[in-house]
């Protein structure tokens, strides 16, 4: 049987449904939305294949229009530098005895026990080098950042170049998988593993996992609130991406025991303040802080996907009760034709200084113009040193971030007790 538009069991949403079995149901019919910045990303994908099956660099594109997913892009410098590290991170891996397969379809049915048509993925980049398969993921976004380590994503297009490739290739022994994030950091993430436990990890989690999202489908509509209860597990990974997240059941309800679930102090509380006095009531609000913030993000995520949902509907000539559309704010005032507007000025006599606004390039400019040659490599150097950036504010992390903690000291640290020692007697 030839393979469908979609794949059921993708990889790039496995994750999510390994962390929410019941997600697959809830999306059934949901539209799928697609942003101009994941077209974006499309667009250079399609720069990153290029370069690599017909063996030129990322530059050479420059200029070259792509179509994406109902929008337009014009390669740029930018794109090409970024598209260029992974470029070169690929062949350096092929090394001069490996192969490179760029923009592979795989297929890793068997490992989940699934027909044909229903798993399979597109690798970005498939490297063959000796008894090592590599497999990279490259991702355009200035987003999240994404490890590789047991990452769900990869290791079914692991498994799927596995399907592909071994035995015909060669017999390998250890598996290579790595994301490549240039627009984040330039280094890769990559994690290797055995055969052996990649395979192992297919039959078993990932396999566990597809059945858990066909019980899901068996048992929908079931006893009221248990299929809620067993399958939905609202989580931050589990619900980023998904189309169901503005009208799900467990993920309201988790917003609301957030939100509201605390109960006020009852009057007897109230009027034994002694009691409520001896509460150590930093710690408390320190551990309502944390429990709370872990849950921020979640709730902030589904806060905009109600909007986009709302407006999604009303667009649609759907109704939403006491919502409507309304005509927005008027855009700014702009030329309808400036080269138009332009030579009208010219014509006007108005001075040259009235006529344009002159402006400074910026350092990232420049640093643009370097890259191109337009700038000189003797000249960039002078430029660099009248270049300043300011340091990054702090800002809060979990303590799972790799970024080391910044030390801060109370403020009262910093102030020296001047009290005269009489007074203290």
């Amino acid at each position: 049987m030839s393979e469908a538009a979609h794949s059921l069991w993708s990889a790039s949403k496995f994750e999510s449904i390994m962390l929410c079995p019941g997600k697959i149901v809830l999306e059934e019919g949901k539209p799928n939305s697609t942003s101009k910045y994941a077209a974006e990303g499309t667009a250079a994908h399609q720069v990153l294949t290029w370069a690599l099956q017909e063996e030129r660099p990322a530059h050479a594109y420059i200029g070259r229009v792509i179509e994406a997913d109902g929008f337009i892009f014009e390669v740029d410098q930018d794109m090409a530098n970024h598209v260029q590290v992974c470029v070169d991170y690929a062949n350096d891996l092929k090394g001069d005895d490996g192969t490179i397969f760029a923009d592979i379809r795989v297929n890793y049915s068997s490992y989940l026990d699934t027909p044909e048509h229903e798993a399979w993925g597109t690798a970005d980049v498939i490297v063959a080098r000796g008894n090592e398969l590599i497999v990279v993921d490259f991702k355009y976004g200035m987003g999240v950042e994404v490890d590789a380590e047991k990452n769900p994503q990869m290791s079914l297009y692991g498994l799927g170049a596995l399907q592909a490739y071994h035995g015909l290739v060669a017999d390998f022994e250890t598996v290579r998988m790595a994301i490549s994030q240039p627009r984040i950091k330039s280094a890769p993430s990559e994690w290797d593993c055995s055969v052996e436990e990649l395979e192992t990890w297919g039959r078993s989690t990932a396999r566990s996992a597809v059945v858990s999202c066909k019980n899901a489908t068996l048992h929908v509509g079931g006893i009221p609130g248990e299929w809620e209860k067993v399958y939905l597990r609202p989580s931050e990974k589990a619900c980023k991406f998904c189309r169901a997240k503005a009208t799900c059941p467990k993920l309201r309800a988790e917003v609301s025991e957030t939100v509201f679930g605390a109960q006020p102090a009852s009057p007897k509380e109230f009027d034994d303040f002694q009691t409520i006095t001896e509460i150590p009531m930093r710690a408390a609000d320190e551990a309502w802080l944390a429990a709370c913030l872990d849950k921020a993000d979640l709730i902030e995520d589904w806060c905009k996907a109600i909007r986009a949902e709302t407006e999604r509907r009303l667009l649609a000539g759907d109704g939403v009760p006491g919502y409507k559309l309304v005509q927005g704010k008027r855009g700014a005032r702009q030329w309808a034709d400036a080269k138009v507007a332009e030579e009208t000025l010219k014509t006007m006599r108005v001075k040259l200084e009235d006529m344009y606004d002159f402006k400074l390039i910026s350092p990232t400019t420049a640093d643009k113009l370097a890259k191109a040659g337009t700038i000189g490599p003797r000249q960039w150097p002078k430029l660099q040193g009248l270049i300043t950036q300011s340091e990054g504010k702090p800002h809060v992390a979990p303590s799972t971030d790799s970024r080391p903690a910044l030390v801060v000291t109370p403020v009262v640290d910093d102030f020296t007790d001047v009290t005269p020692v009489d007074d203290l007697a």
